[in-house]
C-alpha cells in the first residue's frame, strides 16, 4: 500500500470501493429515475414534428460604403440575437394563424417549475399568484421550448420549429423567415429612406444653385459682348479649382449622409450639423493627429503615387488612428435606432455603438479632408487675383458653373443608388430552404428524454453511492488507521483461503468460528506468517515492559478478533513459550467451538464460586493450556469486574510465559473495560473495508477513558488485492521456492 499524504483522501480507492461494494445503491438510484423516465416516454409522450429552414447570411462587400448599413459582420451578428429575441417572438406571434397560436397556448411545452413551486407558496401564505396571459405564454412557449437556431461558422443559420401538429411546425418556422425578412429590411429602409430624403434636398438644393449660377453666366456674357476668354495659365489654375471645389462638395455630401446616419442611430428627430467634439483630451488628441496626417497624406499624394513608401506608411498611421479613436469613442454611445423606447438587447447594443464610433471617426476624417482642399482652394484663388477684375468676375461664374454642374451630377448618382437600396429586398439574408410539411415524428424527445433519465439515474447511483461511500470511511490502509488514531499498526492479516481445526483436519470457513491460518502440512501459509510477524513486534525491544498479558477486542462485532487471537497463540507457541488463552467473552464465546473443547466448566464458573480450580486450565498440547468462558452468566459485567477477574490473572501470569485474553467488543458492551486496567496491553482488531474509521476512534477513547494500554492495531481480511500488492515481494519469494520444491521432488 503506498504512503498518502496524512489527511489525504485516495480517490482511486474510493471509486473503486464505490464500484465494488455499492453497486447496489448505484443500481438502485439508477432503477429509481430510469424506470419512471421509461414509463413517462412510453405511456404519456405525445408525438411531436419538426420543421426546418436554412438561411445564409452574408454582407455584401461590393456594395459602396454609404449603402453598407446592415451588409457587415456586426450587421450578421445582430441579426443572429434578432433569431432569439422577444420583440420577433411577439411580432411571430401576431403573425402566425389561428391554428398555431392556439396550440402555443393550451398545449405547453415548457413548464417553469419555479414558477409553480412560487405560486404553492404563495397559495400557503395567502399571497397573490403570478398567471400569465395567453400572449405571454405563447411568447414563452416560443423562447424556452418551441425554437432551436443552429448557427454555423460559415453563416449558415437553420432554424427548427417543434410542434404537436405537423402544419403548425411548418407555420412556425417559415412565420420566422418572414418577420425576420421583414423587420430586417424595415430597419434598412428607414436608414435608406433618410438618406434618399437628404439627398434629394441635397439635389432640389443644387439643381437650384445650378440654374442660378448658368443664368449669373448668361447675363455676364450678354453684357460683355459675346464670348469671354481667359489666358491659358488662368485657364487652367480656373480648371483646377473648380475640381477641387467639386471636391470638397463631394466630402460635404458624403459627411451630411454620414451626420444622418449617426442621428438616426441616436434616435435625434433633427439632423445635426456636425459630429459634435469631445471634450476629453485623449480624444480630443486623436482627433487632432488624425487631422494632421490626413494633411499630411494630401501633400505626400501631390507629389508621389499611391505606391510611395511614405504613401503607404502615412495611411496605415491613419488607418491606427482611426481605430484607436473608434474603440474610445464607443463606449460612450447610446444607441436608440430611430428614437424607438424599446430596450436593445447588449449585442444589439454593442453593434449599433461600434457602427455609431465608426461613423463618428468618418466624420472626422471627411472634415480633416475637406480642411486640406479648402486650404488647396485658398491658395488657388490667392494666385488667381492677379487677374483684371472683369476677369476675375468671369472666372468666379464659370468656377461655380462647373462646380455645381458637377455636384449635381455626383447627387444624381447618389440618389439613384438610394432609391435602389430602398426598394431591393434584403442581401444579407438568403433563403436556402423553407420548411415542407413533416412525414412522421420526430425521435429526439423521446430519445432525449430516454438519454437524460439513463444519465439522470447513473448520475443519481453514483452520487448516493459515494455519498454513503464516504460518509461510512472504513479502514483500508495503515495510514487510514494511523491518521484515524494514532496507533501504531501491528500488521494486516490476509483473507485465509482455507482453514483448519486443532485436530489437524479442514473445516469450511464459518463466520462465527474462528480459523487456523494452516493449510494442510504447510505451516509457512502467508496469513501464519503475518501473524508471526506481529509477535515478532510484540517482542520487539522498543516496548517498555514486557508484554505478558494481552488482551484482544475489536470496535464491533465480526472483525475478527478471536481468529487473530487464535494464530496468535499459535505463533506464540513455536517459539517454545508456554501460553494460556482465556475466553473472556461471557456473551458469545467461540474458542471452544473452533478448539473443540467443551465450554462445561470456565471462567464464568471460576469467578461466580470464587475459586481457582485446577480443571478450569485445559491441556490442549504441550505448552497450551486453555480456559474456555463456561456457562454464560446472567451478570457476565459483574463477574468480570469483580475482585475475583484479578486472582485469575494473578494465577495465569504464574502459570503461563503469555496470556491472551479474548475480550468482547469495546463499543458493543463494557464487559471488557474493567479487564483492560489489569493486563500488560490491549490490541485492538480492525477489519478491512468493515470497520469504521470513527467506531476506532471512538474505541480507542473508550480505552483510553479507563486507562487502558493500547499496544497497537491489527488490521484483519486484507483483501486480494491489497494482499497482491502488500505482499508483493513474499508471494514472489515464496513462489519461487514452491517451484523449486517441485522440481527437486
Amino acid at each position: 500500500m503506498d504512503a498518502k499524504t496524512t489527511g489525504s483522501i485516495d480517490y482511486l480507492r474510493l471509486v473503486r470501493r464505490v464500484v465494488v461494494h455499492r453497486w447496489r445503491i448505484i443500481v438502485a438510484g439508477f432503477l429509481v429515475v430510469v424506470v419512471p423516465t421509461v414509463a413517462l416516454v412510453t405511456l404519456s409522450t405525445e408525438n411531436l414534428y419538426e420543421a426546418s429552414v436554412t438561411l445564409f447570411l452574408l454582407p455584401e462587400k461590393n456594395d459602396p460604403p454609404f449603402l453598407r448599413e446592415f451588409t457587415s459582420p456586426e450587421a450578421t451578428a445582430v441579426y443572429i440575437v434578432l433569431l432569439k429575441s422577444r420583440s420577433l417572438a411577439q411580432a411571430i406571434i401576431e403573425a402566425l394563424p389561428k391554428e398555431s397560436r392556439e396550440e402555443l397556448t393550451k398545449r405547453v411545452l415548457f413548464r417553469d417549475y419555479l414558477l409553480t413551486a412560487t405560486n404553492s407558496l404563495r397559495r400557503l401564505t395567502g399571497g397573490e399568484v403570478v398567471v400569465y396571459s395567453p400572449s405571454e405564454l405563447a411568447i414563452r412557449e416560443l423562447q424556452e421550448a418551441r425554437m432551436n437556431f443552429n448557427i454555423a461558422r460559415d453563416g449558415t443559420v437553420t432554424i427548427t420549429a417543434v410542434a404537436f401538429s405537423p402544419r403548425v411546425a411548418v407555420d412556425l418556422a417559415n412565420t420566422y423567415v418572414d418577420v425576420l425578412l421583414s423587420r430586417s429590411s424595415s430597419f434598412a429602409r428607414q436608414q435608406a429612406r433618410g438618406t434618399r430624403e437628404l439627398l434629394e434636398n441635397l439635389m432640389t438644393q443644387a439643381r437650384s444653385s445650378q440654374g442660378e449660377a448658368e443664368d449669373a453666366m448668361r447675363r455676364f456674357q450678354a453684357k460683355a459682348g459675346g464670348r469671354f476668354k481667359l489666358p491659358d495659365e488662368s485657364k487652367g489654375e480656373l480648371t483646377a479649382l473648380a475640381q477641387i471645389e467639386s471636391q470638397i462638395g463631394d466630402l460635404q455630401v458624403t459627411r451630411e449622409i454620414a451626420e444622418n446616419k449617426l442621428g438616426y442611430l441616436k434616435g435625434e428627430k433633427v439632423r445635426p450639423i456636425s459630429a459634435p467634439a469631445s471634450s476629453d483630451p485623449s480624444t480630443q488628441s486623436l482627433q487632432e493627429r488624425l487631422t494632421q496626417l490626413e494633411a499630411k497624406l494630401a501633400a505626400l499624394s501631390e507629389k508621389y503615387t499611391d505606391q510611395h513608401p511614405s504613401v503607404q506608411t502615412t495611411r496605415a498611421e491613419i488607418q491606427e488612428t482611426q481605430e484607436r479613436l473608434a474603440s474610445t469613442l464607443q463606449p460612450r454611445q447610446t444607441p436608440r435606432p430611430g428614437g424607438t423606447a424599446t430596450q436593445l438587447k447588449p449585442i444589439e447594443a454593442a453593434q449599433l455603438s461600434k457602427q455609431m464610433a465608426a461613423l463618428q471617426v468618418e466624420v472626422v476624417s471627411l472634415q480633416a479632408r475637406e480642411e486640406v482642399l479648402q486650404q488647396r482652394a485658398a491658395r488657388l484663388r490667392r494666385s488667381l487675383s492677379a487677374m483684371t477684375a472683369r476677369e476675375q468676375e468671369y472666372s468666379g461664374f464659370m468656377r461655380t458653373v462647373l462646380t455645381q454642374a458637377k455636384l449635381t451630377d455626383l447627387i444624381s448618382d447618389k440618389l439613384t443608388a438610394a432609391r435602389i437600396s430602398e426598394q431591393s429586398p434584403i442581401r444579407s439574408i438568403h433563403v436556402i430552404d423553407l420548411a415542407s410539411l413533416p412525414r412522421q415524428p420526430s425521435p429526439k424527445q423521446p430519445l432525449t428524454l430516454m438519454v437524460m433519465g439513463l444519465l439522470g439515474g447513473l448520475a443519481l447511483g453514483v452520487s448516493a453511492a459515494t455519498v454513503r461511500e464516504y460518509a461510512v470511511q472504513v479502514v483500508e490502509t495503515e495510514q487510514d488507521v494511523a491518521h484515524a488514531t494514532g496507533l501504531p499498526v501491528l500488521g494486516s492479516i490476509p483473507v485465509a483461503e482455507r482453514s483448519e481445526s486443532a485436530s489437524g483436519r479442514e473445516v469450511a470457513p464459518v463466520d462465527d468460528l474462528p480459523m487456523l491460518f494452516v493449510a494442510g502440512n504447510d505451516l509457512h501459509s502467508l496469513p501464519a506468517d503475518a501473524c508471526r510477524a506481529i509477535r515478532t513486534v510484540l517482542d520487539g525491544p522498543s516496548l517498555d515492559k514486557p508484554l505478558k498479558t494481552l488482551l484482544v477486542t475489536s470496535p464491533g462485532a465480526h472483525e475478527g478478533k478471536s481468529t487473530v487471537l487464535l494464530n496468535l497463540g499459535r505463533a506464540f507457541l513455536e517459539t517454545d513459550r508456554h501460553l494460556l488463552m482465556i475466553d473472556a467473552d461471557l456473551r458469545r464465546p467461540s474458542l471452544h467451538r473452533a478448539l473443540r473443547t467443551p465450554n462445561e466448566v470456565g471462567l464464568a464458573d471460576v469467578l461466580r464460586d470464587g475459586t481457582v480450580w485446577p480443571e478450569a486450565f485445559r491441556a490442549l498440547a504441550p505448552g497450551m493450556d486453555f480456559m474456555p468462558s463456561g456457562i454464560r452468566p446472567a451478570n457476565p459485567s459483574s463477574l468480570i469486574a469483580s475482585k475475583h477477574m484479578v486472582r485469575v490473572l494473578e494465577l495465569a501470569r504464574e502459570r503461563a510465559d503469555v496470556v491472551l485474553i479474548d475480550a468482547p467488543p469495546v463499543l458493543a458492551v463494557a464487559d471488557c473495560l474493567p479487564l483492560c486496567r489489569y493486563v500488560d496491553g490491549v490490541i485492538l482488531v480492525a477489519r478491512f473495508g468493515i470497520t469504521r474509521r470513527r467506531s476506532l476512534i471512538r474505541a480507542k477513547a473508550q480505552l483510553g477513558r479507563v486507562g487502558a494500554r493500547v499496544v497497537g492495531v491489527v488490521i484483519n481480511g486484507l483483501s486480494r488485492h491489497e494482499t497482491r500488492h502488500y505482499y508483493s515481494e513474499y508471494t514472489h519469494y515464496v513462489g519461487i521456492q514452491k517451484r523449486k520444491g517441485k522440481r527437486r521432488q
